[in-house]
């Protein structure tokens, strides 16, 4: 392990930060978190007000008598990774960062204050923290929530097929051929401008090749630390995996569709299947399907897994002007009342804070004895030991829309993500 840390420390030199023409003033605010008088912290994110309202807003009511104001600005999420890149790059960006799969990064980059010895790490747990802590045990930041992902899925139209809730990943493609069958889409994925391909990928080879195959969790960190490749790993379940498209159910004119499209596909009961997380729940609720979510699946219906981990975590720029000021919030953001507010605004979502617990609806009846079983992982953020994962992710994003649209092979795709690793590796 000596060498893999001697790795994490010298990291910044070798982080590649790109350019961007974006600055906080320039960018929409959120209404949460409008700055008044007194000392100003800010904090940034793709987060939309729906999400992070609340949590911003309790915050800034303990940080009244302090006389301490958060201002939130909400980036795109296509424009963050490359913004904030260039904020820090320059010794600027907000006084307190949030990223999700891309935090190591930051902490390799020498970007965030440690606080491993601030009483607010002590509130959260150590999955929960996983993000955040280097190859050394010192921690730079706290998760800001829980999240997951699955398979949402309408009843009715299931029911009208003849579809029972698959298990398996082969029972997955015989519900699929049952709902094509009956005239019914089966899935609805905007594969244009999201992460649906992804998370259908990582999905089944969580429950398929790391914990019911050949495979394992440690294959990723070995992975990211130069020690293994994914060819010789990942070729014969990615191929598996590829059924999806030979049936159709994953197809090229998705390539072609937004994500707010397939949204509405599903909403509007024109597609029977939708993968997403708690995030989408409130807009499925709204539309008055009848609904429910089941986990990813893969080769054994009693070890399934949900893909998931800590959201965007939360630290104290090295850079910030306030750095007094930008603890407390963080604190606050951190606090108790906090944490239950973001997990109370999205219904489904969980906390890694001790003793706050989120409200489960009866749509996810299947799936939450697996959150209790803790079964949530995804292997980009083990990726994110030893290289920048949202690189990877944005290299496989673009990768899987060419093997969807027939234009290179699972193999080609596995090579291309072997190379980008050796590049960016710290």
């Amino acid at each position: 392990m000596s060498q893999r840390r001697a790795g994490m420390r010298t990291a910044a030199a070798v982080v590649t930060l790109a350019t961007a023409s974006l600055s906080l003033a320039g960018c929409a605010s959120a209404a949460s978190g409008d700055a008044g008088s007194g000392t100003k912290v800010t904090i940034a994110s793709w987060y939309e007000d729906n999400v992070i309202g609340t949590s911003i807003d309790a915050a800034n009511a303990a940080l009244e008598s302090d006389d301490i104001t958060l201002e939130y600005t909400q980036i795109p999420l296509d424009q963050y990774n490359t913004w904030l890149s260039t904020q820090l790059a320059s010794g600027e960006g907000p006084d307190i960062i949030m990223d999700g799969a891309s935090f190591p990064a930051r902490v390799a980059a020498g970007n965030l204050v440690d606080i491993s010895d601030e009483t607010v790490v002590t509130n959260f747990t150590e999955e929960g923290l996983a993000l955040a802590t280097d190859a050394d045990g010192n921690v730079y930041g706290v998760p800001s929530y829980g999240w997951f992902s699955g398979v949402f899925y309408n009843k009715d139209l299931f029911e009208q097929a003849g579809v029972e809730v698959p298990t398996t990943f082969d029972e997955f493609l015989d519900a699929s051929d049952k709902l094509k069958a009956a005239d019914i889409t089966p899935l609805a994925a905007g594969l244009a401008d999201s992460d649906k391909a992804i998370h259908s990928l990582m999905g089944y080879l969580e429950n398929a090749y790391y914990r019911n195959g050949e495979g394992s969790p440690e294959v990723d960190t070995d992975f990211a630390y130069g020690e293994a490749t994914l060819d010789g790993n990942w070729n014969d379940p990615l191929e598996e995996w590829s059924k999806l498209i030979d049936h159709g159910v994953l197809t090229p004119e998705m390539v072609g569709v937004p994500l707010s499209q397939s949204l509405a596909e599903f909403t509007d009961g024109k597609a029977a299947m939708y993968i997403s997380g708690a995030w989408d729940y409130q807009a499925i609720k709204d539309a008055g399907l009848d609904f429910g979510m089941f986990s990813h699946v893969g080769n054994a219906a009693d070890n399934q897994w949900l893909l998931g981990g800590p959201a965007a975590s939360m630290g104290v720029n090295v850079d910030s002007k306030n750095p007094d000021a930008a603890m407390k919030a963080l604190e606050a953001l951190a606090s108790e009342d906090a944490m239950q507010a973001i997990v109370d605004a999205n219904p489904g979502a969980f906390s890694y804070y001790n003793g706050v617990e989120g409200d489960f609806p009866a749509e996810y009846e299947l799936v939450a004895p697996l959150l209790a079983e803790g079964h949530v992982a995804v292997g980009w953020d083990r990726w994110g030991v030893n290289m920048p994962a949202q690189t990877m992710l944005d290299t496989l994003t673009k990768g899987l829309q060419s093997v969807i649209s027939g234009q290179q092979s699972t193999d080609d795709l596995i090579k291309q993500l072997d190379d980008q690793a050796d590049s960016i590796r710290y």
